[in-house]
């Protein structure tokens, strides 16, 4: 390996950043690395790379249809490597600093379209599991985080003629949040409530060690974790014949089932617990799929 990289690595392992960032920095400057060699035919010494160099590599990745978030990440790491040789004082100034990264149009996050949404659903439903229904069906109606959903107890969920809500105890920045429950939810989760008869069965909180009755229980009537909504997911998206699905991709369909719908983004944004409008303005922008219909649109076959 460059010895320059190698002493780079020892810095980061000094100023403790985490392992997941080392390796990502190392592979980048490995790459970088053995394509100046390739090009100039010396090593990639901090002293022999110049801004054209970076800008040259930059474009090279661009020919080889790398996305922009990996060239970016890219340009990070080497600029990061260049800082830490100018701040050790190996070369005069930052080569890397101010070469532009490369600019994406920005699409929506993935959500589910309809077909997709009731494929998922009818998967769920055949297996015949009301807890599992329950969990898609709330995740999918209510736009809440995988790890609201993890804590949430039946004392959450009012289920009333007058009014089905759900309540977030325990949101992003601890704050409380109130969701209201339409129909389609509201059934499920009664026939759910029904189902475990509003029992006043207790499981023991692994953290304070205290009895809690949580809405949703994983194995051994522990509460639900994280992962064992992930693998419930993962399950019935390979039965939907589905891919790439994950509790964020449920909000992301809430959130953009609500905007498509014509509902204000103030509103959508209260309802996602979000601390700005500006976070949620992203379910405004049209998804890869939207564009595909948009285009299909004016097809003549």
């Amino acid at each position: 390996m460059n010895e320059f990289i190698q002493d780079y690595q020892d810095y980061l392992h000094d100023n403790d950043k985490s392992e997941h960032t080392i390796r990502a920095y190392m592979a980048d400057l490995r790459l970088f690395s053995d394509w100046f060699q390739s090009i100039t035919g010396e090593l990639a010494a901090p002293e022999n790379i110049t801004p054209m160099d970076v800008i040259d590599y930059r474009n090279a990745l661009l020919r080889q249809q790398k996305k922009p978030a990996t060239i970016n990440r890219t340009l990070i790491s080497i600029s990061s490597f260049c800082q830490w040789a100018h701040d050790t004082n190996l070369i005069p100034n930052n080569p890397a600093e101010g070469v532009r990264n490369v600019v994406e149009e920005p699409l929506g996050p993935r959500a589910l379209d309809r077909k997709e949404q009731l494929a998922f659903l009818r998967a769920v439903r055949r297996a015949g599991k009301i807890r599992d229904l329950a969990i898609i069906t709330t995740l999918l109606h209510t736009g809440i985080r995988v790890s609201e959903l993890c804590t949430l107890r039946v004392s959450d969920i009012t289920i009333a003629d007058n009014s089905n809500m759900l309540t977030v105890r325990e949101g992003k920045g601890t704050k409380r949040r109130y969701i209201p429950l339409n129909p389609t939810v509201s059934s499920v989760l009664r026939d759910y409530l029904n189902s475990i008869g509003r029992q006043k069965d207790t499981v023991t909180d692994r953290v304070s060690g205290k009895s809690s009755e949580f809405l949703f229980h994983g194995q051994k009537r522990m509460p639900l974790t994280d992962r064992g909504v992930r693998y419930l997911i993962k399950k019935y998206g390979y039965i939907a014949k589905i891919p790439n699905v994950s509790p964020h991709v449920f909000r992301h369909t809430c959130a953009k089932n609500l905007i498509d719908a014509g509902n204000s983004i103030d509103r959508v944004s209260k309802i996602l617990g979000h601390s700005s409008v500006n976070t949620t303005s992203i379910y405004t922008i049209p998804t890869e799929q939207d564009l595909h219909i948009t285009m299909n649109s004016i097809s003549w076959e």
